[in-house]
Order: C-alpha cells, then sequence, then structure tokens
C-alpha cells in the first residue's frame, strides 16, 4: 500500500470536485471537499494542487471601499 503525503492547500480532483487540506493544532491534515455528493467517483485519489492557501478561493462578502464614501 502507498501514502502520497499531500501538504496544506486547496486541490482539484479529476471530477471537477475541491478538495481543502488543512492542518490542525495536532499535526494533522485533515480533508475537506466542498462539494459532499457522497461515495468517491472514480480518479478521486488523483489531485492537482491549485493553491497553497487552504481556503483558495476565499468567496466571502465583498464589502465596500471604506474610501469611497468617506468625505
Amino acid at each position: 500500500m502507498t501514502t502520497v503525503v499531500r501538504e496544506p492547500g486547496t486541490y482539484r480532483t479529476r471530477s471537477g470536485r475541491l478538495v481543502h487540506l488543512r492542518p490542525t493544532p495536532e499535526g494533522l491534515i485533515v480533508l475537506e471537499a466542498e462539494d459532499e455528493r457522497g461515495g468517491r467517483a472514480a480518479g478521486e485519489d488523483e489531485l492537482t494542487k491549485l493553491s497553497d492557501d487552504p481556503d483558495w478561493p476565499d468567496l466571502g462578502p465583498r464589502l465596500a471601499d471604506p474610501t469611497l464614501f468617506a468625505d
């Protein structure tokens, strides 16, 4: 059995699902799939790294520029 060690970051599977690998305080890596379809599709074990940031893409709400409304 071969184990592939992954680094924290954001990855994409062959099926297009985004997967985030985040470090824990205990030193472990937690895998969080962005789309929970249930089960594993063919090729889910093949990951392509997109970013070193495990929260990429950060799709939080965009706030208006605070200087835009300043007088």
